[in-house]
């Protein structure tokens, strides 16, 4: 079984948390620190009540609620508290990965002994998290990963749900399949073309109909999206048997802008922020990597493309510019993103000592930030470049 924690309005409920003047009262982070030319980059439930999500320009949402109350996005506080929060999970699960900055998996099969049932996990899971951060998330529990994300979608905020095979088909019926992560405006609208409007709909379409009309990947995918068994690798949770002595495949971050763009300095520098945040996380785990890949999601289209290099590296700017290379493979082209991660695998032990002077220098120089963001707090060193999404 598997476990997907999704934090509830995670950016402004670090807000309030940190400022008790916020509390109950409709908060709007901004993506940058000018209150009425910006985006929302988040917003508190007390927000949402008046119709404010992610995406709408802050102009637009002070309009809607002009007693709002509006705070820049501080990306190293949600960093920290992620990471805080990914520490404490360790706690229940050896097999815990980020999905995103706000989202958490955890296999948890055979942990009954210790913890009791499924449910009585998830529910110490979030009282330890309430009582350590002060902040709501909601819980799916499912034997697949498509699954237990799904739980926490339909049960938001502050849920709690377990999805087996005997309460599935109640759960799905007459559910749009649009809540099924993976289903975009694209592939909905094309399956409401055959008549597929709910999740219950599209679990009874026959495999043939749906390999015919998507082909063979997405169509097989479909199919199986919404039924328990194990037979899909990409339906499950990706961290490999129960074990104590796991070690990552893979290292990676990924991030959802407040909409899409096509802005080449923006898309540069949450490029560098994800490198960042993964070479911290390789040199953390005393691992380098030899290939990086990049994830690159808009609303029509998503795409991963990958690189392999001879050099293996865990210096967040190495692996910038390798991303930013791939990147731009296409003729120099910069697509339009809406979400966007990078990732560092072919993972090496880090126990090489560095040859030349230049090597020395800049391993010296990484040792000596990572040492000040751990005593100080994490991105209390940061490149200048990161500015333009972290403004100070």
């Amino acid at each position: 079984m598997l476990m997907h924690i999704d934090m509830d309005a995670f950016f402004a409920s670090v807000e309030q948390q940190i400022n008790p003047a916020l509390r109950g009262k409709p908060v709007i982070v901004g993506s940058r620190d000018n209150k009425y030319h910006t985006v929302v980059a988040a917003a508190s439930y007390e927000a949402k009540a008046y119709g404010i999500k992610s995406g709408m320009s802050s102009y637009e949402a002070l309009k809607v609620c002009p007693h709002a109350e509006f705070v820049a996005c501080d990306s190293a506080k949600y960093t920290y508290v992620s990471r805080e929060i990914f520490e404490l999970l360790h706690d229940y699960s050896p097999c815990v990965e980020h999905s995103t900055i706000d989202e958490f998996d955890l296999r948890i099969a055979g942990l009954e002994p210790i913890f009791g049932s499924f449910l009585d996990l998830g529910k110490l899971i979030k009282k330890r998290i309430r009582e350590a951060f002060g902040l709501n998330c909601s819980v799916g529990i499912a034997p697949t990963w498509i699954l237990a994300k799904l739980g926490t979608k339909i049960r938001k905020p502050d849920g709690l749900i377990l999805i087996n095979d005997a309460n599935l088909d109640t759960i799905i019926k007459g559910l749009p399949i649009e809540k099924i992560c993976g289903i975009g405006p694209a592939l909905t609208a094309h399956l409401q073309g055959l008549g597929v409007f709910s999740c219950d709909q599209l679990k009874t379409t026959p495999q043939e109909i749906l390999i015919d009309n998507f082909g063979q990947s997405t169509g097989h995918w479909l199919y199986q999206v919404l039924r328990t068994d194990l037979s899909r690798s990409d339906l499950v949770f990706k961290v490999g048997p129960y074990t104590q002595n796991l070690e990552p495949k893979s290292i990676g971050h990924s991030y959802t802008l407040p909409r899409e763009t096509r802005d080449k300095n923006v898309i540069y520098a949450w490029l560098r922020m994800l490198s960042e945040m993964v070479a911290e996380r390789a040199r953390k785990s005393h691992f380098t990597g030899r290939t990086v890949a990049i994830w690159i999601s808009s609303k029509n289209d998503s795409s991963n493309r990958q690189k392999t290099y001879s050099i293996p590296t865990n210096d967040g700017w190495e692996i910038f510019v390798r991303s930013r290379a791939i990147l731009g493979q296409k003729k120099g082209i910069i697509p339009v993103v809406k979400a966007l991660g990078v990732s560092l695998s072919g993972l090496i032990s880090d126990c090489a000592l560095p040859l030349l002077t230049e090597q020395k220098k800049r391993e010296a120089l990484l040792s000596a930030m990572d040492r000040v963001n751990a005593r100080y707090g994490d991105w209390t060193l940061s490149p200048a470049v990161l500015n333009l999404i972290n403004p100070r």
